[in-house]
């Protein structure tokens, strides 16, 4: 892992969302109702709208463009002073490009069902309409497809949808590319835009969304593994990351943030949006994983957990560590983003996997904010409301999504030459 762009609520990019997160900062924030785009985006369109226009840009494709050349730039493979993508220093031919979106763009695919429900002739618009337009920025495959453009790569171009679990099986779905000799290098990672109304709506008719008590601010709402929890706290952002072989790598002489050293995909195989009550599934995923890795229990220093926040999922997920990892769970340092930037969906994998490497670069296991009662039935080990300063010398990183996607994925500290750390707070 030899590059990483970021944004998400706290920040626009890698270090400043990493500073965010090191503080303790909640990126939580009250939406005016009705609900609309974050200011950031200043994207919004009405809902019936003429396709015979272009459609308003897509603010995924915002957040892929920006991450993307973020990621490209920290890795050393492309020159921010040389114009477009002349200034990548790698064969395109051996790039490949694996970002999912879990989905399009919602707001853009609710203005075509209206326009097709109202049978509009500019649906059937030629080579001339902006129909053809509207559509691709509807399908998960549309942010690939921008990063790929914006760099002119040629190598394989695929979205992953795997739902919350999207993000993660990027990452390991492009480290076989490169295990297979595929690609030289892979752009991998994830990206979701969410805040819609009607997937807003879904959610509460679910009853999966935190709630704001009296008297407790937006910052408060998600509570992983505390006995107050809710629900989650939707977010947006994304991640891409640079994979490339060790060779490669030490070829042209960049300094990884970690080794993927493995992983491993599954499903749980019970229902549409409820997770397996039987904790032996994804235990069995992370030994496998573990046993793919080359690494031992007792390595593992830290673990991210998908930790959502939900009544159900939480202790499932940590009976599940404790099956896998019997002898050694009470000892290791957890941390469980959602308390601080939200279940960024689609995205969550890779922002997540991505703060990891960073945890591993400065020694640093972030806080779990708002768990202040802590739930028996999540009890793992010492999880602090404040992060710690530890060595890791290899990391867990769990994803779980609607549907039964399973993804675990390991970190090791490099061999030779590590990233300098970023001095943060105290």
């Amino acid at each position: 892992m030899t590059g990483i762009g970021l944004w998400t609520s706290l920040g626009a990019d890698r270090e400043s969302t990493w500073e965010g997160i090191r503080r303790g900062k909640s990126g939580a924030t009250v939406l005016p109702s009705p609900l609309v785009p974050s200011p950031s985006h200043n994207l919004g369109c009405p809902l019936f709208l003429d396709l015979n226009q272009e459609p308003p840009e897509n603010p995924t494709f915002e957040v892929v463009r920006r991450i993307s050349s973020e990621a490209l730039i920290d890795s050393g493979l492309l020159n921010p002073s040389v114009r477009g993508s002349e200034g990548l220093a790698v064969d395109r031919e051996r790039v490949a490009t694996l970002v999912g979106l879990s989905k399009g763009c919602v707001k853009n695919l609710g203005v075509l069902s209206h326009a097709s429900s109202r049978k509009a002739r500019n649906l059937e618009a030629g080579e001339d309409g902006f129909a053809s337009i509207w559509a691709h920025s509807s399908w998960p495959n549309s942010g690939a497809s921008a990063v790929s453009r914006l760099h002119d790569l040629r190598g394989p171009c695929i979205a992953p949808v795997a739902a919350c679990a999207t993000g993660l099986v990027a990452v390991l779905q492009g480290m076989a590319l490169i295990q297979h000799g595929t690609c030289d290098v892979v752009l991998a990672g994830s990206a979701d835009t969410s805040l819609e109304p009607t997937l807003m709506g879904a959610f509460k008719k679910m009853g999966v969304l935190a709630h704001q008590d009296e008297g407790k601010g937006p910052s408060q709402a998600a509570r992983p593994w505390d006995r107050d929890r809710t629900g989650f706290v939707v977010g947006e952002g994304g991640a891409i990351l640079i994979l490339e072989s060790a060779e490669h790598a030490q070829k042209r002489g960049a300094i990884p943030y970690a080794e993927v050293a493995g992983g491993a995909l599954g499903s749980d195989a019970y229902h549409a949006t409820t997770m397996n009550p039987n904790p032996h599934g994804l235990a069995a995923l992370i030994g496998r994983a573990l046993a793919y890795s080359n690494i031992q229990p007792d390595q593992i220093d830290h673990v991210n957990v998908h930790g959502t926040g939900t009544r159900v999922n939480d202790p499932i997920e940590c009976q599940s560590i404790q099956l896998a990892l019997p002898k050694d769970y009470g000892r290791i340092a957890y941390s469980a983003n959602k308390s601080q930037i939200g279940h960024l969906l689609g995205a969550a994998g890779a922002v997540e996997l991505a703060l990891t490497c960073l945890s591993m670069r400065d020694c640093f296991v972030p806080p779990i904010l708002n768990l202040e009662n802590p739930d028996p039935a999540c009890a793992l080990g010492d999880s602090p409301g404040i992060g710690r300063t530890q060595s890791i010398r290899a990391a867990l990183k769990l994803s779980i999504g609607f549907g039964g996607h399973l993804a675990a994925a390991l970190l090791r500290q490099p061999d030779g030459t590590r990233r300098a750390v970023i001095r943060g707070p105290d």
